[in-house]
């Protein structure tokens, strides 16, 4: 969702507390904030939360995104369930110029769901892996999560199309790197 419709879903107008709210419904919320970037909420097993290394953050929630380093799953796969939260600047500050808007929610959605996929495909064939002794819904931390999906969404705003009109670099420098170019 993004912040207007979160607003018009919730009754809440700050995209954090939105989010915090729908996970009153759902297991995993995305929700996108125009030139704030975005903001995900999901839950994690309480004893293997994972703490982040990036600096806390504090909004309507006190230091919400202590534990982005946690992969998300679903409330009833857990014994104690805790909320967990990420937020994202927009990848590289944001386009110079946004070509488009349209479809740069999906976007983010689509790297969502490509990790989740992803997260299936590999705990089908590699069963044993140690990344896959709880059920957990995403392959990756929400913290990394967010980096997928704000980039998928900042090549969409790039160009005047909604589709990708040319894939992402096969190879790219960490996303950690490209976020401190700029």
């Amino acid at each position: 969702m993004n912040e207007d419709e979160a607003l018009e879903l919730t009754k809440i107008k700050d995209p954090l507390l939105a989010a915090d709210k729908v996970l009153d419904w759902v297991d995993l919320v995305l929700c996108t904030a125009g030139a704030d970037g975005l903001y995900m909420a999901g839950y994690t097993e309480s004893t293997y939360k994972r703490e982040t290394q990036h600096p806390l953050l504090s909004g309507a929630i006190d230091q919400f995104n202590r534990y982005e380093f946690s992969r998300a799953m679903r409330k009833k796969e857990s014994q104690l369930p805790f909320r967990i939260y990420s937020h994202i600047e927009p990848y590289m500050g944001g386009p110079e110029k946004i070509m488009n808007t349209n479809g740069a929610g999906d976007s983010g959605l689509s790297a969502l769901l490509h990790d989740i996929t992803a997260n299936l495909f590999y705990r089908l064939n590699i069963p044993n892996s140690t990344k896959h002794f709880l059920p957990y819904l995403t392959y990756s931390s929400l913290s990394q999560v967010c980096k997928y999906a704000n980039r998928v969404s900042y090549q969409v705003l790039i160009q005047h199309s909604p589709r990708l009109t040319r894939s992402l670099p096969e190879k790219e420098d960490s996303l950690e790197e490209s976020y401190c170019e700029r």
